[in-house]
Formats: C-alpha cells, structure tokens, sequence
C-alpha cells in the first residue's frame, strides 16, 4: 500500500508539471527543434577571455550555435557579438544584468528583460526576440509579461551543468553526448554570479565540444540555431 508521503510526493508532481504546462502556454515557451537536428546554446556571454575561444572551436568543428547574452556584456564586448553573427550563430538576450528572477517584482524583472534585448538590439541593429530567462525561471506571471513583450523565450532539455565549478571536459561531455534528435543543450561561454572564482574557466566546456559534435554527427544528427519563431 503506498505510504501518505508517497501519494503526496506524486500528487505534487502532478501539480508541478501541470502548473508548468500553463507558464510554457502562457508564454509560448519552446525547447525542442526539429527532428533530426540538436542546437547548442551558450549562455551569460560574451566574454573577452572565453567567447572568442568558443568561437574558435565552433569555427574549426563546423558548427552554429546561438548564444543567449546578457545585455551589458553586450554593451562591453559589441564586436564579438558581431562576430558570432557573421559566423553564422544566431544571438539572443538573456536579461540586462543576469539578476535572479525569483527575487524581483514583475516591473523590475520585466525592465531587465527589456533592458536586455534593447542592448543586444543596439549591438546587432535589428531586433531581437530570442530570449532565455535566467536560470530558465518562469511563472505565470513572468510568462505573460515575457509574451507582451514580443519575446520568444527557449529553454533546454539536456543540461550538462557545465557551470560547475571544478566540473571536467569528460564530464561535461558524458552529458551533453546523450542529446538526441530536437534536443537543446544548454552550455555556458561565461558564467554569471558563479558560485566559485574556478568556475569562470570555460576551458572543461570547450574541450568537451569535439566530443558532443562527434557523437551528434555519428548518428546522422545535424546542428542548427534555434529560429525565433
């Protein structure tokens, strides 16, 4: 007979899930691409030290991505957004200042997402409405101010938690090789708020990409950007 605990566990669950079914509605959240296809992502850049590094890897594999940035790295680095562009990658924002959601007020969060996209806007002279909200958070709210907004939010369904400080390139890679068909996997060319000064190294994540790529392309898997539909 199922314990109290076990019937309440699965019973929050449900309501977890369901609850999160009505902020992806809301907010016509995506996070699969289309079959056949898998899309890396790179959040919290660009970095000076470490995007161009991505950047280089990418160019030597043959391979886009798109990467999420924040807007006043942005303002500080416009020429290496620039340059992912002209090689190829799509760009979107990730927040003026990469705050945490769960700790602001609807207007306040709604003017760091605002701010964010102006920012990136600015860089790359259009507009710009691919957006992942910091650490993916949305509620319902958030959701419908993220809609009136006109963004087009994505978030990820393989995480190879590549943010960790002192994580490995073997580690990174036992993760991110398991993406399959219309997978998103979520990787970090920076890392805002870190939780350790080692954790901004982003050498594990760059080396762990010929890996990712290799295993992708093995089983027929063919790489793009996430499109702003």
């Amino acid at each position: 007979m199922l314990r109290t605990r076990d019937i309440a566990g699965g019973i929050g669950r449900r309501a977890r899930r369901a609850r999160w079914s009505v902020v992806e509605s809301i907010g016509r959240v995506e996070r699969r691409v289309g079959a056949g296809e898998v899309a890396l992502t790179f959040d919290d850049g660009p970095h000076p030290d470490s995007t161009p590094r991505v950047l280089d890897r990418l160019g030597e594999l043959g391979v886009v991505a798109t990467f999420f940035c924040v807007g006043r790295n942005a303002t500080a680095h416009p020429e290496i957004v620039r340059r992912a562009l002209a090689e190829g990658h799509a760009v979107g924002s990730h927040s003026g200042t990469h705050p945490d959601p769960a700790e602001l007020g609807i207007g306040p969060l709604a003017g760091e997402y605002r701010d964010g996209r102006a920012a990136v806007t600015a860089v790359v002279g259009r507009e710009v409405p691919l957006f992942r909200p910091p650490h993916g958070h949305l509620t319902p709210r958030s959701a419908a101010m993220v809609r009136r907004q006109s963004l087009r939010p994505w978030l990820w369904t393989v995480d190879p938690t590549d943010w960790r400080p002192g994580v490995t390139a073997a580690e990174v890679a036992a993760v991110a090789t398991s993406a399959v068909s219309g997978d998103v996997v979520l990787m970090h060319d920076w890392v805002e708020q870190p939780w350790a000064p080692e954790a901004l190294d982003r050498s594990a994540t760059i080396e762990a990409l010929p890996a990712v790529v290799r295993s992708a392309r093995d089983r027929g898997l063919v790489f793009t950007t996430l499109p702003a539909r």
